[in-house]
């Protein structure tokens, strides 16, 4: 189906300048073009990693002086100039992504808002460079010869270049890095416990947002031959939002949609010009309040309400998850312990959150960790994981000390956890939510050119989330949406999720919490099911009567403290454990 949508879109390419009635047509499709390329950029980044950029025109504009400059001054051939303005829209791109992990939501804004600004002025006041307020003038066009006609060249290429951005942004949409910028958008700290590095993501999507700005700078630039700064202000900012906003953000094909939409619309208020801001800001107020989505949310609500009645009532057929089936990186293989935790201690502002907690869990088994509300076991969690690095003390995980390891790394040696305050990502669907669990099989170039193949891969990946869903009796709920869904369903995908991860230890924090008595006997069994099959698991809960039933060993910690240790019967008999916790004896 994917390849049959790129060979109609191809056609459509290769045909609309030869069946256009005018040339005026054709150059209305090339600033449908240059307008979506842009807006595909701005797409990854806001919509996908949630980092609002009101400078993409500044990009714009910096690849489109760079290749005007080139080939005017220093009369570079065009296919030269491509690069270097790529090239200088990436490095921009990069400092401002640097810059974009000190900052968030409106100060980032701001900071971009500055820099478009600031590159607006530069273009203005260079006289010697730029040409100032009279502009650059002979910008060499695009174009073939004189065997072809100039403007259905140029739209060739910029409709070839337009198809190729396409498929890249379906591919990030459809892989796992869609998938990973949705949780850093969302929640950075627990993209990281999934292995997700968000202070590299949150860069390189502004350095590849910037470079697809700066190719549609370049072909701006060689399509009328010539330049004025003040096509690189606010307006062109304000343009490309409203193509993302309107067309739908976050959407695949929001930014094509918004693109022909807001061309469409210049073309129909360019009559009304002194109020054409007034009729942009109601179109635009309009659709943030009644159709949030935008245009391509509209025609998927649509979409569902005609065909998805036939699939009402069905599920979705499941290959069984086999309790005998090996799970990778459970199997320890050693005598030593799993994790062992010496003299942990962290603090916050003067209180003692973990006060020297050392504690050792052995490979194969199901270790508890209990005590009073406000003891500190999630902030223990958390240091194990390294959501809260501790202040001092050694964390060693398989024989490796792993204390200054930053969280996506201890992720990816085999840690996963789930969370007392439920981690689910409101923007992906159940299946997809599991999916984001799954460890990565190939580089982003193998992932790409397999996709581009075949799409198998996330087929697979699908396949396996699904036989995930099933395994915790959720696998008809594969594609809604976790807010939807009652509590218990919530916890059952997010314990789906770590499972994912195929961890060496699960850390399992209050899993049966707001579950009900048969939701939380499934649980315990799953939980004494994946102790079966070599997994070691890593327990946080307050029902005690579920924690003496799946536990081997069991630690029990007060005001941050150890104060008990051993086996679920030992400790039901320690007077300290008694008297802290489970209380006095009648």
């Amino acid at each position: 189906m994917r390849h049959l949508r790129y060979l109609l879109a191809a056609i459509a390419i290769a045909v609309l300048p030869l069946v256009a009635p005018n040339p005026y047509l054709v150059t209305l499709a090339q600033d449908v073009a240059i307008v979506a390329m842009g807006a595909i950029g701005l797409n990854i980044l806001l919509g996908l990693s949630g980092q609002l950029s009101l400078g993409q025109a500044g990009f714009v504009g910096l690849a489109a002086y760079a290749t005007g400059l080139l080939a005017t001054k220093y009369q570079w051939p065009l296919w030269a100039t491509l690069p270097v303005s790529l090239a200088v829209c990436a490095v921009a791109g990069g400092l401002m992504g640097l810059v974009a992990l000190r900052t968030r939501t409106h100060y980032l804004a701001m900071v971009t808002l500055a820099f478009g600004y600031i590159f607006e002025v530069v273009a203005q006041r260079w006289v010697t460079v730029t040409g100032g307020a009279m502009g650059l003038l002979g910008v060499p066009q695009l174009n073939f010869g004189s065997f072809v006609n100039g403007s259905q060249y140029f739209f060739w290429v910029l409709g070839g270049a337009l198809l190729l951005v396409q498929m890249l942004s379906d591919y990030v949409m459809d892989s796992r890095i869609g998938r990973g910028l949705h949780a850093i958008k969302e929640s950075e700290s627990f993209a990281a416990t999934v292995g997700v590095d968000a202070a590299a993501w949150r860069c390189l999507v502004f350095v590849a947002s910037a470079v697809v700005a700066g190719l549609s700078g370049y072909f701006f630039a060689h399509q009328s031959g010539y330049l004025g700064s003040d096509a690189f202000g606010l307006e062109r900012n304000t343009a490309l939002l409203i193509a993302v906003v309107i067309g739908g953000l976050g959407s695949a094909y929001g930014p094509i949609l918004g693109a022909l939409a807001l061309i469409g619309l210049n073309q129909f208020t360019a009559q009304f010009y002194e109020v054409s801001y007034f009729i942009f800001g109601a179109i635009l107020l309009l659709v943030m309040t009644v159709f949030p989505g935008g245009i391509a949310g509209l025609l998927k609500t649509v979409r569902d309400f005609l065909f998805r009645r036939a699939s009402v009532g069905t599920r979705p057929q499941v290959k069984p998850w086999k309790e005998t089936e090996p799970q990778p990186l459970a199997a320890h293989g050693s005598t030593e312990p799993v994790l062992e935790l010496e003299d942990v201690t962290k603090r916050y502002a003067g209180v003692v959150a973990i006060d020297s907690v050392s504690l050792r869990v052995d490979a194969g088994t199901v270790h508890a960790l209990i005590g009073p509300n406000g003891a500190g076991k999630s902030t223990l969690i958390n240091a194990i994981t390294g959501l809260g690095l501790a202040d001092s003390g050694r964390i060693r995980f398989c024989g490796a000390d792993i204390s200054a390891l930053k969280p996506h790394r201890r992720a990816r040696l085999g840690l996963a956890r789930t969370f007392q305050n439920l981690q689910l990502i409101a923007s992906l669907t159940v299946a997809e939510n599991v999916m984001l669990g799954l460890p990565r099989r190939h580089g982003p170039v193998a992932g790409l050119l397999r996709w581009l193949a075949s799409g198998r891969d996330a087929a697979e990946e699908r396949a396996e989330a699904l036989q995930l869903l099933a395994a915790v009796g959720i696998e008809h709920l594969a594609d809604e949406m976790p807010a939807g869904l009652p509590y218990g369903h919530r916890k059952l995908c997010e314990l789906a999720r770590a499972l994912a991860q195929k961890p060496t230890l699960l850390l399992l924090d209050e899993p049966i919490a707001g579950l009900n008595e048969q939701e939380a006997a499934e649980v315990g069994a799953r939980i004494l099911s994946m102790k079966a099959r070599g997994m070691t698991i890593l327990l946080v809960e307050h029902n005690m009567g579920f924690v003496m039933r799946v536990s081997d060993h069991v630690t029990v910690i007060d005001y941050g403290r150890k104060i008990g240790e051993g086996t679920p019967e030992q400790v039901q008999r320690d007077p300290a454990v008694i008297a802290a916790y489970l209380g006095d004896a009648q």
